[in-house]
């Protein structure tokens, strides 16, 4: 009867190297999971820099539509970009009601710099204008193929811009920039001649 109890005992413990082995399972199993978990931290910190270079350029090219039309112009070649040097460029505009300020070059956000550079493209084309001459009609007032519609081709330009704003930065530990670009269009909504 002793033998039977004292084999019932030591069954109920554990030896201290069981503990040890499945201590060293668990660790084992535990160093992908941690190895994963610090590779998507990386990934969401690259993703909110990015997501806070989508925001930065949807900001400033909503400031730069803002503007009354003409002031921020291409240049003669048809193109012009605004803060492309290494500093900081404001534009400013002052309309009847507010003055509107925009700000290019680096900005710096939770210690990475993110350089917006705004571009202004003409963009120049032609519109058809369809022309009716009224006497042709009374010439030929059988066949209306001959009534007298003729089409003009007209030529415009500085009428129609395309705003292209590009937010580029660097992630740490990268070599080549990364970036992100938003283009919009404005037009000359009435003539002023």
């Amino acid at each position: 009867m002793k033998q039977i109890n004292s084999r019932l005992r030591s069954r109920k413990a554990m030896s201290l190297t069981e503990i040890i082995m499945a201590m060293a399972l668990l660790a084992t199993a535990f160093i992908p999971i941690v190895g994963v978990m610090g590779t998507s931290m990386k990934a969401t910190d690259k993703d909110d820099r990015t997501i806070k270079a989508v925001n930065l350029c949807q900001e400033k090219l909503n400031q730069a539509l803002q503007f009354p039309f003409g002031i921020l112009e291409p240049g003669p070649n048809g193109t012009k970009t605004y803060g492309d040097g290494g500093s900081i460029q404001e534009l400013n505009s002052s309309g009847a009601s507010s003055k509107i300020v925009l700000r290019l070059g680096p900005d710096d956000i939770d210690g990475f710099a993110y350089k917006a550079v705004l571009t202004v493209t003409d963009r120049p084309g032609t519109f058809n204008v369809p022309m009716y001459d009224p006497f042709q009609k009374a010439q030929n007032p059988a066949d209306p193929t001959k009534w007298g519609w003729s089409s003009e081709v007209r030529p415009y330009a500085g009428m129609f811009f395309q705003y292209t704003m590009t937010v580029t930065w660097r992630d740490k530990g990268d070599t080549k920039d990364k970036q992100y670009t938003l283009s919009s269009f404005k037009s000359r909504v009435r003539d002023t001649k």
